[in-house]
């Protein structure tokens, strides 16, 4: 990977035959700074009080979304891990779908070592005891390990499938091993450990976790369970370095982001409807929709599927998998897939209908408008949920996690009089506020608000100091709040 973090056959689209469409009106609100190397954020399933963000250094830090604020105690600070400044550290989070009641969470994580002294990735489970903002250091169970050729490409995604029938398998993207084009020391020839099925490396695993017990087992209907030879773990392989991957939280789908080597990056898709896995997405023989330049001659893999979408690195260099959007506060967005790309620090956008394509179009201006504000997207390490499905972009250039809200204007209902109905507080964009008093779905009266300036927007309303008076919560461009 690029990256200084720092058999159904589907059609390919290339970023060069799309129309682009009018996306809706969007913008990225920060709302966390002063991060050291943020790379994920996550959220325990129905948790919407908190967003946890994964920093590659080790520390896990709680974004308190009441608030706005960071927790001052990290939830989480990891010890004895590899050299963070490359492509290792902690790579990936994930809660267990009983977290609620089980406190249980998973880790995706490097630590030195291994038979070539390049590190070796423990996939971990860890629990909170007690305080829920706390977790307990000394709790890890360790679930699956597996060693490096080199320090680069180790993948780093972990989660669990919202699939029917697919609980508590927790699914692992790994890398190729690292170097280039999948060869060199630690890499089985011919044609790399991506294609081959005796190495874990250059695959996606699944694993079903005792969650109680702290240990794992190999689903009895992997795909490659009982073949010689084989490693049971796998679930599908023949990729690169899928870094950020997801599933769409509505159909099943899992989406691959395949960071490419030097022509192409790819979004591959694992179908819900392919219960049995086994998919080969071509590495190193295939990159993205063409032969890989570097083994013109290597026949393409009997069923090697090529990926729903890929561009050339005219476009981007380090593609950022991402998330189809199941969110409820931008309509317009709901059902489009939303991605990113590290080095050309780029966020994209898609429709997918399970077969087709369309509507390819870059949303970085939209999000981030140059005149406002005074920053820009830098790198983006990752998207991300929180709970309720709201998308988030981490920025490790800029040590950042921004929110995608929608731009266009905004009504929030709280009873500001006191007369126990619901009233109206508006914003349009060109700043304007204004207060209607409601008696019940009827008309009262408005009050136009005290003007200020257009840098700041009313984000949230409620009685944040406990005088029983409801108060407006505001927040400009730069990420201040008052």
């Amino acid at each position: 990977m690029k990256i200084a973090i720092c058999c159904l056959v589907l059609a390919t689209i290339s970023v060069s035959g799309l129309q682009a469409a009018t996306a809706p009106g969007l913008d990225a609100v920060r709302v966390a700074s002063g991060l050291t190397q943020p790379l994920f954020v996550t959220a325990p399933p129905g948790d919407t009080g908190r967003l946890f963000i994964v920093q590659q250094n080790g520390e896990i830090r709680i974004l308190n979304l009441a608030t706005g604020t960071l927790n001052s105690t990290a939830f989480l600070t990891l010890t004895g891990l590899t050299d963070t400044r490359g492509e290792q550290g902690l790579l990936g989070m994930a809660f267990d779908p009983n977290y609620a009641t089980n406190g249980k969470f998973y880790l995706n994580f490097t630590v030195p070592g291994g038979a070539f002294g390049n590190g070796v990735t423990h996939v971990s489970q860890f629990s909170v005891r007690g305080n829920p903002d706390i977790a307990d250091p000394n709790s890890e169970r360790i679930l699956i390990t597996f060693d490096h050729p080199q320090s680069n490409h180790n993948g780093g995604w972990i989660g669990f499938s919202p699939r029917t029938g697919d609980a508590n398998n927790l699914y692992i993207a790994t890398g190729d091993g690292g170097a280039g084009n999948d060869q060199g020391t630690g890499h089985i020839e011919p044609d790399g450990n991506a294609q081959n099925l005796t190495t874990l490396l250059g695959k996606m695993l699944r694993i079903h976790v005792d969650s109680a017990a702290g240990t794992a087992t190999i689903p009895s209907n992997n795909p490659f369970v009982g073949m010689s030879g084989a490693r049971g773990e796998i679930w599908a392989f023949g990729l690169r370095n899928p870094f950020r991957n997801s599933f769409d939280r509505q159909t099943g789908r899992m989406f691959i982001g395949d960071v490419g080597q030097d022509t192409r990056e790819e979004i591959d898709v694992q179908q819900a409807t392919n219960a049995g896995g086994g998919e080969n997405y071509g590495w190193r023989v295939r990159e993205g929709s063409i032969q890989n330049p570097a083994f013109p001659g290597s026949p393409t893999p009997p069923g090697a599927i090529d990926p729903i979408f890929d561009y050339s690195h005219s476009v981007g260099q380090t593609i950022i998998g991402g998330y189809v959007y199941r969110g409820n506060r931008i309509p317009d967005l709901r059902g489009v897939y939303v991605f990113g790309d590290y080095s050309a620090g780029q966020i994209f956008s898609f429709d997918y209908d399970g077969s087709n394509v369309s509507n390819f179009q870059t949303i970085t201006s939209q999000l981030f408008p140059t005149s406002v504000g005074g920053f820009t997207l830098s790198h983006p390490s990752s998207l991300g949920e929180d709970a309720n499905g709201e998308l988030y972009i981490t920025d490790i250039g800029n040590g950042s996690v921004f929110k995608i809200v929608s731009s266009a204007p905004r009504a929030m209902k709280s009873d500001f009089n006191g007369d126990g109905k619901a009233d109206i507080l508006w914003q349009n964009t060109s700043g304007s506020r204004a207060l209607w008093l409601m008696n019940g779905t009827t008309f009262g009266s408005s009050i136009f608000l005290l003007s200020v300036a257009t840098s700041w927007s009313i984000v949230g309303s409620g009685d944040f100091n406990g005088d029983g008076q409801e108060d407006i919560l505001w927040q400009n461009t730069s990420g201040a709040r008052a």
